[in-house]
C-alpha cells in the first residue's frame, strides 16, 4: 500500500528544525564551561568525556582547519535502541544535515528507518539495521550507499536507552505531550507532563498505541531530547555537571573533538537561523525476505525525489560533478 511521506516542513513550525538545535545545544553545552572559562575542572571534565566518547570515522577528510576555514560540512544524527546486553542495536532515528556558512544555513533530511537499503553482496535490508551490523560507522556507510556523491563528514550518535540516565541527571524533564496514551502509562495525558528517567524511557518507546507508529516514537524522542536540553544549558545543569558528563560519556558517540565543536560553536552558530527540513518522498511496499523466510515491509523512495535531495547536498556541499 503506499505511503506518501510530505515533502517538505514549514521552516517556523518544522520539528527537525527544532532537533538539530538541541542536539547541537547539548553538544555544545559541553563546552559551555570550557569557553566561558567558569573553571579549569570544567574544561578537563568535559575534555575527559569527549575523549571518551571518540570514535574515529575512518572515511571523513573533514579537518578542524576547514571548519576555521568555515567551509560546509556534513553531519548524520542517530538515534539507537540499543537495549542491555545489546552492542549497538538498531538506528530508529537517522537525520542527514549539512552546513553551509556562505549560503548560512542548513539543510536536512530526515530518513526513515524502514527506508531499504542495497548491501555491497547484493542483498537487501533496512536502513536502520545498518547500525546493529556495523556501529555509527555502518549507518554513515548505509546513507552515503543510500545518496551517492554525498559524504558524510561528521555522525553524533545517541543511545535512547541512555535517555533514563540523562533525564535523571538532570533532574527530570517537562514535555508538551500532543495525544493521550493513557493506556501505556496514566500519566501520559495530552498537555504538559513531568518525566523522570524511567518515564522518559518508557514515554520515547511507544509506538504500536500511537497511530502515528514510528513518526510518532521519533517526535516524543525529539521532544524528549528538548526537555534535556533545555536542563542542561539552564542553572540545573551547572549544580548536576558531574552527572550530566557520566550520562553523556555513557551514551553518546561522536567523531567530533573539543577543537571541531568549538570550531562550529564559534563560525557557525548563525546557521541555525535557517534551516530547510524535508522528508524523503516514497511508497511502502511489502518484499520477500531471504532470511525470514515471509514478506517484510520496507520504505522505498522515490527516484526523483532521492535525485532531488542528493542534489540540494551537494549543493550546500559544494561538491559539483
Amino acid at each position: 500500500m503506499a505511503n506518501s511521506r510530505t515533502e517538505k516542513h514549514h521552516k517556523k513550525s518544522s520539528p527537525f528544525k527544532k532537533f538539530m538545535k538541541v542536539t547541537s545545544i547539548m553538544l555544545l553545552g559541553l563546552i559551555f564551561f570550557s569557553i566561558t572559562g567558569l573553571a579549569t575542572k570544567y574544561y578537563i571534565s568535559v575534555q575527559d568525556t569527549l575523549t571518551k566518547i571518540n570514535v574515529p570515522l575512518d572515511t571523513s577528510n573533514k579537518t578542524a582547519t576547514d571548519l576555521e576555514k568555515k567551509k560546509p560540512f556534513s553531519v548524520l544524527l542517530m538515534g539507537s535502541d540499543a537495549r542491555a546486553g545489546e552492542e549497538n542495536g538498531r538506528a530508529d532515528t537517522i537525520i542527514l544535515a549539512t552546513a553551509n556558512k556562505q549560503q548560512n544555513n542548513v539543510k536536512m533530511v530526515s530518513i526513515p528507518r524502514d527506508t531499504k537499503v542495497e548491501y555491497d553482496n547484493g542483498d537487501i535490508g533496512k536502513i536502520n539495521a545498518s547500525y546493529s551490523n556495523g556501529g555509527p560507522s555502518g549507518t554513515v556507510s548505509a546513507v552515503e550507499k543510500l545518496m551517492p556523491g554525498v559524504p558524510v563528514d561528521y555522525f553524533i550518535s545517541i543511545n535512547m536507552e541512555g535517555f533514563k540516565d540523562l533525564v535523571d541527571a538532570v533532574g527530570g524533564i517537562t514535555v508538551k505531550n500532543d495525544i493521550d496514551l493513557t493506556s501505556v502509562n496514566s500519566k501520559f495525558v495530552k498537555g504538559d507532563i513531568n518525566l523522570n528517567g524511567t518515564e522518559a524511557l518508557q514515554y520515547v518507546r511507544i509506538r504500536h498505541e500511537d497511530p502515528r507508529g514510528d513518526f510518532g516514537r521519533q517526535d516524543r524522542q525529539r521532544d524528549v531530547i528538548i526537555g534535556i536540553a533545555n536542563k542542561v544549558v539552564s542553572s540545573s545543569g551547572i549544580s548536576n555537571f558531574e552527572s550530566i558528563m557520566k550520562a553523556v560519556g555513557d551514551n553518546f558517540q561522536t567523531n567530533m573533538t573539543l577543537t571541531d565543536i568549538t570550531a562550529m560553536a564559534t563560525n557557525y552558530a548563525s546557521v541555525l537561523n535557517d534551516v530547510d527540513s524535508e522528508e524523503l518522498k516514497g511508497e511502502g511496499e511489502m518484499i520477500y525476505s531471504e532470511s525470514y523466510g515471509f514478506d517484510l515491509y520496507y520504505f522505498v523512495p522515490t527516484e526523483e525525489d532521492l535525485q532531488k535531495v542528493i542534489t540540494m547536498f551537494k549543493d550546500s556541499l559544494d561538491i559539483t560533478d
